[in-house]
């Protein structure tokens, strides 16, 4: 599996409404990031040729490089706590189907599957060392849909949707 990142998964407002939201689970969270993640499940490695055609199919959304993210304490990109969004495992979005074809007609003949999720960052508070498991529970379940969503905690599990 590869793992291609992309641009903001939401807008600063939205960024903003759901802060606010995880405020209510858990005080210490001061900022949130959410950034698109594109999951390539492969039969082979890409040549640098495919790679940069693969990027390039992949890169849409606002063309600003910062990712939407709301932060009262001015903490670093990629800082936080990593909890990953994707499609429930067993399962093929609709995104990834069209995403896949797209690829396919484009001479990417390597790539299986292509499956997009986010990943959430939360940042704590100064002083905040980590988010306990029934905090952690509570914001995970306000960052997905349940029905058709998982939340994974690292990038590795992803490997499991293929």
């Amino acid at each position: 599996m590869d793992v291609i990142r992309g641009s903001a998964a939401l807008s600063p407002f939205r960024i903003a409404k759901l802060l606010a939201r995880l405020r209510d689970v858990e005080p210490a969270i001061s900022g949130v990031e959410a950034t698109f993640v594109h999951l390539v499940d492969l039969e082979r490695d890409l040549t640098a040729d495919e790679r940069s055609r693969l990027e390039a199919l992949l890169t849409y959304g606002p063309r600003d490089a910062t990712v939407a993210a709301a932060d009262d304490a001015g903490g670093a990109a990629g800082a936080g706590v990593p909890l990953w969004v994707v499609p429930r495992p067993g399962t093929i979005s609709p995104w990834a189907s069209k995403a896949t074809d797209i690829a396919q007609v484009c001479g990417l003949e390597a790539v299986r599957r292509i499956e997009r999720g986010i990943e959430y960052r939360l940042r704590l508070a100064a002083g905040a060392s980590a988010l306990p498991e029934p905090q952690l529970q509570a914001a995970a379940a306000l960052l997905h849909d349940r029905m058709t969503e998982a939340v994974l905690r690292e990038e590795d599990a992803a490997a499991a949707l293929f």
